[in-house]
Parts: C-alpha cells; structure tokens; sequence
C-alpha cells in the first residue's frame, strides 16, 4: 500500500492531514526532534506543534529524552483511533437524534391532521420537569377568571404558588383544594389555605396517583405518579382539550363530594 494510501486511510480514522504524514514518518523514523520532522516534511513550526500536542493529546506519540519523539506502536494506536472513531459517531449519532425529536412533533402532528384531522397540539403539551410544571401553574393561576381547582397529596409545593394562590382569591377567584390532610405539616398548609379564604377537603385515598390544577375549566396541567413512593413520574403535561379536561373535571367533582370537610 502507497503512503499516499496510508495517508488517506489514516485521515478517515480521524486524523488530520498532518497528523497522519507525522504518524507515518515517525513510524519510520523514531526519536526525531521537532526541527528534524519541521524540515524533512516542510512544515511550519507553528502547525507541527498544533498537530504533536493533538496526536500526543490522542495517545498516539510520546515524548522520549526530552525532545525526541516516537509513535505508539500501530496495534495499540490503531485501536486508540477506533476508539475515538467511535465516541465521535455516538456523538454525532446522538446529536442527529436530538436534532430529529425536536421535529418529530411538527412532523406527527403534520401527518394525524392531514390524514384525520387530529391537531396534536390540542391533545396535550408535555412539559419539562416539575419545575416547568409548577412555573405554568403559577402563570395560569394569576390569568385565572372564575375559578381554580387543586388536586395534590400533601401539597409539598403550596409554599412556592402561594402567594399567586392567595392573590388570586383576593380578585374573587374562587379557589378549591383537595388534598391530603394527614400529619402536622399538611394540616397546617390547610389551616392557611383556609384562613386565607380557599376552601379545602381533605381526600379519602391513601393514594392517588394523578395531581394538578385546573384553571377556568379549559386549562389543565397534570402529572401521573408512577409508584406511591414518588421514586418517578410520568412527564408533565399540559392540555385545553375539552374532552380530556372534562373528564378530570367529573373526577374533581366526584371527589370533592365524598372528600371531608375541615374545620
């Protein structure tokens, strides 16, 4: 095989042009200085220096006596140039996959419509994490004109949308909660929520594995808890589908009738 071969093969495991004439002469020619390799293979000090820190950086030479040097025999370094071929494609197979999830929705929701007159976006937005989820839960609530329903567990989160909550009973917004009413802490978010003019019930379940809040009866964000233990959950969503808040509404209403008053 011609060197120019070589050369060529060399540069699709990776290498640049010059890092592939300096791996193959230093293969021939151990323990060669920096004026040496500059000199036989006209290249500037200036670009040899880029590409000896680059294949030393890979694993590929090595320094010997100070300012000599010498390749990584070619089973190891042949290997080594696998190995980085390798995590550059998952890398790049990675960035093509995200690069193609951020269209599949625009494409999908392109391809229900057109063939059955589904609009995607009307069925459910996800969201991002709970985060994301209480940040919208807070816009929505200031928004608010009529009435706000909650349906959580111990309403962990209350201290981070109170203020909004509260505000919003100032302006007449009708608020509910159901939650649940269990230990010291969730009855003392209870007894502020009341005093502060939110009506509240304590739910009858041990568990129930869906929260959220629904804002006019045409907005719902909701999360569904994959274990009691909240060791995952299923991502966030958000929804003005008047078919699917319909149904969370009946079993918002169902609920709130067997749940207990709190005094």
């Amino acid at each position: 095989m011609s060197i120019t071969s070589l050369e060529e093969n060399l540069e699709k495991a990776g290498l640049t042009a010059i890092e592939a004439k300096i791996y193959l002469f230093l293969n021939e020619n151990p323990q060669k200085s920096e004026d040496d390799i500059s000199k036989t293979l006209r290249i500037s000090l200036e670009e040899l220096k880029n590409a000896l820190s680059s294949l030393k950086a890979k694993g590929l030479i090595r320094i010997i006596n100070q300012d000599k040097y010498d390749v990584t025999p070619p089973s190891k370094a042949l290997e080594i140039l696998v190995d980085i071929k390798a995590k550059n494609m998952e890398s790049e197979l990675a960035n093509i996959k995200r690069q193609l999830s951020s269209i599949r929705e625009i494409l999908e929701s392109k391809y229900w419509e057109s063939r059955y007159g589904i609009r995607d976006e009307l069925l459910l937005e996800p969201l991002e994490d709970l985060r994301s989820m209480e940040v919208k839960t807070a816009k929505l609530i200031s928004e608010a004109q009529r009435e706000v329903r909650i349906f959580t567990a111990s309403f962990e989160w209350y201290t981070k949308i109170r203020e909004v909550l509260l505000d919003a009973v100032r302006r007449g917004i009708k608020v509910r909660v159901l939650m649940r009413v269990v230990d010291e802490h969730s009855q003392r978010r209870a007894k502020d929520l009341l005093e502060n003019g939110v009506e509240v019930r304590s739910v009858l379940e041990d568990w129930y594995p869906v929260r959220g809040t629904i804002i006019d009866g045409n907005k719902l964000l909701f999360l569904i808890w994959a274990t009691e233990k909240k060791l995952s959950y299923y991502k966030p969503h958000y929804t003005e589908n008047a078919g699917l808040i319909k149904i969370f509404l009946d079993a918002f209403e169902r609920r709130w009738e067997k749940a207990s008053s709190i005094e």
